[in-house]
């Protein structure tokens, strides 16, 4: 053990060493301040899970009502046989709607019972996700007519690929849905370095994997951005049901990006566009 090492835990033992015999009962008051912020941890954790429910339920009854109803009309021979093809449609969009909802309700909550890094991690190639997902979703941007462009360096990052492909996919097609028609969408994935300080933990000089996605649609107004990670919160709420959304795509996205140790940013210019960044540590 060199001078150094010996100087080191030297000093770490002296640190743990009490300077004095403690005081019976002197940490009660520590432990009475942990112990109410645990409860007003878990008192603020039930409050959401109680809202979520609620929230979850109110989503889901549009949709039962709509199947319920047609199902009932065509089932007692009340449409008329031309109108059946058309019926029956509606009864098909709003099943998948009710779909994605579900699916959409279970991402969430399998992100709120797992710890960062519960699942053993793998290597995954955000350039190979990113290509996937614009592939999966060009058919949604030619009926919208969007424009959408991949510029995508290798950047491998430790983590769960279906987390990561979900938030990719969540990200690129807000952009294609609630863009213009004629507009465009631009994919980035790249390494970056992050200045010191600047990291989700304070820390800097690092490499880190960067996903960014552009558009040109209508922008978020500022007093929203902050809002717009929350779980049903939507900007336009007719327009977002319209256009097929959960109201839960971007809480997804942000808790994904918690989940790899990253954290997500979103700058916007009404009438000009919106950006979303993510930014995950490599390695």
């Amino acid at each position: 053990m060199s001078a150094a090492d010996k100087s080191r835990c030297g000093d770490a033992r002296a640190a743990a060493a009490p300077a004095s015999a403690p005081t019976p009962g002197a940490d009660k008051p520590a432990r009475s301040a942990s112990a109410l912020a645990r409860n007003e941890e878990l008192a603020r954790a039930e409050k959401m899970r109680r809202e979520f429910t609620a929230n979850v339920s109110h989503e889901m009854k549009t949709p039962l009502q709509v199947i319920s109803g047609y199902a009932e009309l065509m089932a007692n021979g009340l449409v008329p046989p031309e109108d059946v093809p058309r019926f029956a449609q509606l009864i098909y969009e709003e099943s998948q709607a009710m779909r994605a909802l579900i699916d959409d309700v279970l991402i969430l909550s399998r992100l709120d019972e797992m710890a960062p890094g519960a699942d053993e991690a793998e290597a995954v190639d955000l350039r190979a996700v990113a290509e996937r997902v614009v592939g999966r979703l060009t058919k949604l941007a030619a009926d919208a007519d969007v424009e959408v462009h991949l510029k995508a360096e290798p950047v491998t990052v430790q983590g769960n690929e279906t987390l990561l492909k979900q938030m990719i996919y969540n990200l690129v097609e807000n952009a294609i849905r609630y863009n213009r028609e004629g507009g465009r969408v631009l994919v980035e994935v790249c390494e970056e370095d992050v200045p010191a300080g600047e990291g989700a933990s304070g820390e800097g000089g690092v490499r880190i994997g960067i996903v960014r996605v552009n558009d040109t649609g209508a922008g978020i107004p500022a007093d929203k951005l902050e809002k717009i990670f929350e779980r049903f919160y939507r900007l336009e709420k007719s327009r977002s049901k319209e256009l097929g959304g959960t109201g839960l795509g971007l809480a997804i996205v942000k808790h994904a990006a918690l989940y790899h140790g990253g954290e997500v940013f979103v700058e916007s210019e009404e009438d000009v566009g919106t950006r979303f960044t993510v930014r995950l540590p490599i390695g």
